[in-house]
């Protein structure tokens, strides 16, 4: 089979034999779940099935697979990251009840956050609440907004330096009140 030929499914399947447990073997070895490896594998398949299929690709086979499968296992890893955080926030509710004083200083600090933010260059910080809140991986904002992953990193990166510099005053203010008063 020419890699370059219409791909049959019995070349597909052939495929899919030789490599199927070698790709499975890396997820495997970077993640040590099962899950995630059967997953990886699907996925994986599935995507080279529709490249070989859509796009005139001339990338040798192997190339192709270990590339999708390093693209497919951080997407899968990133599900799962928001998969447990959602279900943290939504399963275990705060069992403790806040006092006034607790629930003061929360909506202090809130308000302190959206202050410090609001401050931000508009760039900054709409990346910023994409991806802290919004949780968009930098190529997401990088995709979202037709800049470079780079520039995305380069605003966080600045954005976490003002919050730092911010949250460090506002705490050292708070210290001083409660020494000398």
């Amino acid at each position: 089979m020419s890699e370059h030929d219409a791909i049959t499914r019995t070349d597909f399947q052939e495929l899919f034999l030789i490599w199927n447990r070698k790709i499975y073997h890396y997820a495997l070895s970077k993640t040590a779940s099962t899950y995630i490896a059967e997953e990886t594998v699907q996925r994986v398949f599935i995507k080279l099935w529709h490249n070989l299929h859509h796009n005139d690709v001339n990338i040798k086979i192997e190339a192709q697979l270990f590339c999708i499968a390093k693209s497919v296992l951080l997407d899968i890893i990133k599900e799962e990251r928001r998969r447990k955080t959602d279900t943290l926030d939504n399963d275990y509710p705060v069992i403790h009840h806040q006092t006034p004083s607790e629930i003061y200083r929360v909506k202090e600090l809130e308000q302190q956050l959206e202050s410090i933010i609001n401050k931000m260059p508009i760039a900054r910080r709409t990346i910023f609440r994409m991806s802290r809140f919004e949780n968009l991986s930098y190529k997401e904002i990088a995709q979202q907004l037709s800049i470079s992953p780079k520039t995305v990193e380069n605003h966080i990166g600045l954005a976490l330096q003002t919050l730092k510099r911010a949250f460090y005053n506002f705490l050292l203010q708070i210290t001083i009140i409660f020494i000398f008063f």
